[in-house]
């Protein structure tokens, strides 16, 4: 998608995929720096968190969320990391007209993109922001955390009932096996439950979901609404990185 991007643009520039392992993370990282003609890296689990040891500079946001889900060299071969998960996860509420302002908010896993997602509701104006996470300090951290800039917070259960946003942050959903992440008996039609997940699309959260007559948002509508942030942070320049162009470059593989 992203090499369709840079071609639809004009520009001269691929995005290939590397599996780094944890333990070689930052050897990695300071190799890639001898590299002249590399912009900058694409960051998914497990290395969202870990990447800070190595990054110089952070946007506010990634500071804030503790957490990179990209980053890119600067003049000075340093890096300077930034965490669009957030925004990305609510342009995708806001593309398909729901307005997250106002909304009993959940989010189950705060982990990167969790965490991320939780300041960026916090930031979209929900009425509160209830979070739940199998390691509880962590839970209790980001509830603090996201209190502390005026939106109620607190540890929840992975319970949707009483919610009307409810999002699953967490990975399961990627295999066929997976427990669902969060428990929807009781929660209300027309509640939007939304998830992470990329691959499969629907996940067995959001068919459950949609069967009880809520509203989804899959995985891609985040996806799709965090090209245009990770562009410009990127120093990509104007041109076409929306939700659209996404689409075209898709039709087209």
């Amino acid at each position: 998608m992203w090499t369709g991007l840079f071609r639809l643009n004009g520009l001269d520039v691929v995005c290939v995929p590397m599996r780094v392992a944890s333990s070689g993370l930052g050897a990695f990282l300071e190799g890639a720096k001898a590299l002249r003609n590399f912009l900058g890296l694409i960051v998914t689990i497990p290395h969202k968190a870990a990447s800070l040891e190595h990054v110089t500079t952070l946007t506010e946001r990634a500071g804030r969320v503790g957490a990179v889900n990209v980053i890119r060299l600067t003049e000075g071969d340093e890096w300077s990391g930034d965490t669009v998960d957030g925004v990305g996860f609510v342009a995708g509420l806001r593309r398909r007209g729901h307005d997250p302002a106002g909304r009993r908010s959940l989010v189950v896993g705060v982990g990167g993109a969790g965490t991320a997602i939780a300041f960026a509701l916090a930031e979209a104006g929900v009425a509160e922001v209830a979070v739940f996470d199998v390691d509880e300090g962590r839970a209790a951290g980001v509830a603090a955390h996201v209190a502390a800039t005026g939106v109620p917070s607190w540890v929840a259960t992975a319970d949707a009932a009483g919610f009307d946003l409810v999002v699953n942050a967490t990975p399961l959903g990627m295999a066929s096996d997976d427990p669902l992440p969060i428990t929807l008996d009781g929660v209300d039609p027309g509640c939007i439950v939304g998830d992470v997940v990329v691959h499969p699309e629907m996940t067995k959260l959001l068919t459950d979901a949609h069967e009880r007559g809520c509203i989804t948002q899959p995985g891609v509508h985040m996806m799709d609404g965090q090209i245009t942030p990770m562009a410009a942070f990127l120093g990509l320049g104007e041109g076409q990185w929306d939700a659209d162009a996404v689409a075209k470059v898709v039709s087209a593989l």
